[in-house]
């Protein structure tokens, strides 16, 4: 083996390690260990891409650990000094494959890392991308509807994929956007194979947030990002506080500057207000629904299934005993992919 496999086995083993000191649990990496089958998830992704920075000065991204999760596959890649933007649109988190890619649309942050924890469980011969928001990498504005950020993502999505099957999953507002994102497809006479939505509602007629509300909720969800340390800071949220912590800790928007935040916080804020108004129109195609079942003060599942009941031709639940925020844990996220699986081996 190559003197760079070997110092890359010894940084997969020191960051996983940290997750799994025990032996028994982390008993040592190989050429071939798949990172995130043996217990990494995008926060570790992070740590051992700084490490690989900061012990073989090569930087890496965080796409290029989710396309080449072994030692021997890295080390081919930063040999040949491939890189990728972690905030691209169109993130991809697993390129090899013949089958039809697994198209999973962002929450409402804007940022589809979270989807990494599925892999581990899925089909390794099937693509997986990540629909992220434009606005993480540049100036980008909201639509004012769903239809047309659908419509904007579609085009995404057909660069990779021109004809269906089109499998298509979403956490939160992203469950939102990706049943939208199927009721073009279906007008436009594509095949959908697969319309999955993770805890994703819609708004019961006439919720409306005054913007102040819609400003809070925005900047709690940027605080949601961090990983380390919690929030402390009394009263209202503030703009400029907010993004200190978010620049402060570790996670995924850390590296952006106050402007790119503050653009990023529109967009959550924009995406909260389609959230709101939305009104999913009829789609032929059955909804697999996984409604999060522990999250205080929420409707029970049977509500959640009853307003996509009004709209989708079929809804199939599966609960899932875990907080909204919490279903791309590796926990659920191998439940929901126990589920998904027997339906995607189909395409």
């Amino acid at each position: 083996r190559t003197p760079r496999e070997k110092e890359l086995c010894a940084l997969f083993a020191g960051v996983l390690g940290a997750r799994n000191p025990s032996p028994q649990v982390n008993p040592g990496v190989g050429v071939d260990t798949d990172f995130f089958a043996a217990g990494g998830d995008s926060l570790l992704a992070m740590r051992l891409a700084a490490a690989i920075e900061a012990e073989l000065g090569v930087r890496t991204s965080i796409a290029a650990l989710f396309e080449a999760p072994t030692p021997a596959r890295l080390a081919v890649r930063l040999d040949r000094a491939a890189t990728e933007l972690d905030l691209s649109p169109l993130l991809t988190l697993r390129a090899e494959g013949d089958r039809p890619p697994l198209f999973c649309v962002h929450p409402g942050r804007g940022i589809g890392w979270s989807y990494t924890a599925l892999l581990p469980h899925l089909a390794p011969d099937r693509p997986v991308y990540a629909l992220q928001s434009p606005v993480l990498q540049g100036d980008y504005r909201v639509p004012e509807s769903m239809r047309a950020l659908a419509e904007d993502y579609l085009a995404r999505v057909m660069a990779v994929r021109p004809e269906g099957p089109y499998l298509l999953l979403g956490h939160s507002f992203g469950g939102l956007l990706a049943y939208e994102m199927a009721a073009c497809l279906r007008e436009a006479g594509q095949e959908v194979g697969l319309v999955a939505l993770l805890d994703a509602v819609p708004w019961p007629p006439g919720a409306d947030p005054d913007p102040g509300e819609a400003e809070q909720e925005a900047l709690t969800i940027l605080l949601r990002t961090r990983t380390l340390h919690p929030y402390a800071q009394p009263g209202p949220l503030e703009r400029g506080r907010v993004f200190a912590a978010v620049r402060d800790t570790e996670g995924p928007l850390s590296g952006l500057s106050g402007e790119r935040l503050s653009a990023v916080a529109d967009a959550v804020a924009a995406h909260l207000r389609l959230a709101v108004t939305y009104r999913p129109p009829p789609l032929d195609r059955t909804v697999l629904l996984f409604p999060a079942t522990a999250e205080p003060g929420d409707p029970p599942s049977a509500v959640k299934a009853g307003r996509w009941r009004e709209t989708a031709g079929r809804v199939r639940v599966h609960d899932l005993a875990y907080g909204h925020s919490d279903l791309l844990r590796p926990g659920p996220a191998a439940e929901i992919a126990r589920v998904l699986e027997p339906i995607l081996r189909e395409f």
